[in-house]
């Protein structure tokens, strides 16, 4: 039987478990480990982003979240962070979550969803249908910028 993946708000008592989730999936690829381990940001969601995050349960466990942002105008929102526990990759939690930000920026307005993704992750977001833009400069490099066009609510 398998398990239903629950969406839900985040709160203020998730923030500690969401950076550690953060920290742990950001590590598990096993790159640039060691700056990972130096970048404080790197184990720590932002307090002010928490109106912006859904959280997906499995199996009672907070299994990953996600973070959009409304972008710098309103027709446009950011995806922050999109992070799933890499015991629970797999499983449709990734999808579940990039839908739902997508849906909500939507509801608010957001005609296109932006992004920058670390190249591991860009199949899946092309998959989803975004589309690469460019490549933008991180703090680990270049990575893609991705945006997809959001069709109206139903």
């Amino acid at each position: 039987m398998k398990m239903q993946i629950q969406l839900r708000e985040a709160r203020q008592a998730d923030l500690a478990e969401l950076g550690d989730l953060k920290f742990r999936s950001s590590l598990a690829w096993g790159d640039f480990v060691e700056e990972l381990q130096n970048l404080p940001d790197a184990r720590r969601v932002a307090q002010e982003h928490l109106p912006h995050i859904i959280v997906a349960e499995l199996g009672g466990a907070i299994a990953g979240f996600v973070t959009a942002l409304p972008g710098d105008d309103a027709s446009q929102a950011e995806l922050e962070d999109l992070f799933v526990s890499p015991s629970f990759w797999r499983k449709g939690v990734g999808a579940g979550l990039l839908r739902a930000a997508e849906v909500r920026a939507a509801v608010l307005g957001a005609v296109r969803m932006h992004l920058i993704a670390n190249e591991r992750a860009r199949v899946f977001y092309e998959a989803a249908g975004y589309h690469v833009i460019g490549m933008a400069e991180t703090k680990f490099g270049s990575a893609p910028e991705l945006c997809k066009s959001l069709g109206p609510v139903r």
